[in-house]
């Protein structure tokens, strides 16, 4: 599969930017097409809080927010003329949740920013990393918002053999192809007689991927945190991994080694469920 069309939240901000930098450089290496998706959630007050707040607060908030899509949307177009790079623009109204996971129906990719921190908005948008990972069906590539430079040059991956884990490395295909280097990780079990992840290693090399397999078999800790440490000394700008969990009620339910990623991310990372 081919990256041909990537789908990215444009929101303000300095956490927008950076999405917005980290989807342009995507497009530019993959000669792909670019959607910016700029949503207002147009019921931002719950109700059972309606009645003690005034009556204006709701349309002055849509408002401001149309204020600011505009501003977006001059500065994502001024970008694609800079740029050369085909870029659609599309504000929509609704559930900030339901709108992302349609569109992305639409695309190869989505990029998004990491669901905390500064700039990042509020409300359902800061829970929207992991919403589409289980919701979308596409892969989705979150940034974290401090920002990020280079996206897939040096990856890691963080292998199980689990069918999560194998549809984010396929997923990522197109990423790994053009990568300077890429190592697959297995942390824990106990394998004395070869390497975990060497099967999936070959299984790379003959996409024309040279992948190198290591494993950490006796990590005191969190999972999450020993991808965290090997992709620091691996010096990877990003961290590909599968996606646990389930969606119920509209309340995102993920895996430990998911959740923790995406609270303490400080580099990309591509997620598949």
């Amino acid at each position: 599969m081919a990256i041909r069309n990537i789908l990215f939240h444009a929101f303000e901000g300095q956490a927008g930017k950076s999405v917005e930098d980290v989807a342009f450089a995507l497009a530019e290496t993959h000669s792909a097409s670019l959607t910016a998706l700029n949503v207002v959630d147009n019921m931002p007050i719950p109700s059972y809080v309606v009645p003690y707040v005034p009556a204006n607060l709701a349309e002055s908030y849509v408002d401001e927010a149309r204020a600011a899509a505009r501003e977006i949307e001059a500065r994502v177009k001024a970008r694609e003329t800079a740029t050369g790079i085909r870029t659609e623009w599309r504000y929509r109204e609704g559930d900030v949740r339901a709108v992302f996971a349609q569109h992305a129906h639409y695309t190869d990719l989505v990029v998004v920013a990491q669901g905390n921190g500064d700039d990042v908005p509020v409300g359902p948008a800061s829970n929207l990393p992991g919403d589409l990972v289980l919701s979308a069906g596409r892969p989705v590539l979150v940034v974290p918002w401090r920002g990020a430079s280079a996206v897939g040059k040096r990856v890691i991956i963080g292998w199980n053999s689990s069918k999560e884990a194998t549809r984010a490395l396929n997923d990522a295909l197109p990423i790994l192809a053009k990568a300077d280097a890429v190592k697959v990780l297995t942390v824990g079990g106990d394998e004395s007689r070869h390497i975990p992840g060497a099967e999936i290693a070959q299984h790379l090399a003959r996409h024309g991927v040279k992948a190198e397999a290591d494993h950490m078999p006796d990590f005191d800790g969190p999972a999450a945190d020993a991808l965290v440490l090997e992709a620091k000394d691996f010096g990877a700008d990003l961290l590909v991994c599968g996606a646990w969990g389930h969606s119920r009620m509209l309340e995102t339910v993920l895996g430990g080694v998911t959740r923790d990623l995406l609270r303490g991310m400080e580099l990309p990372l591509l997620l598949a469920h």
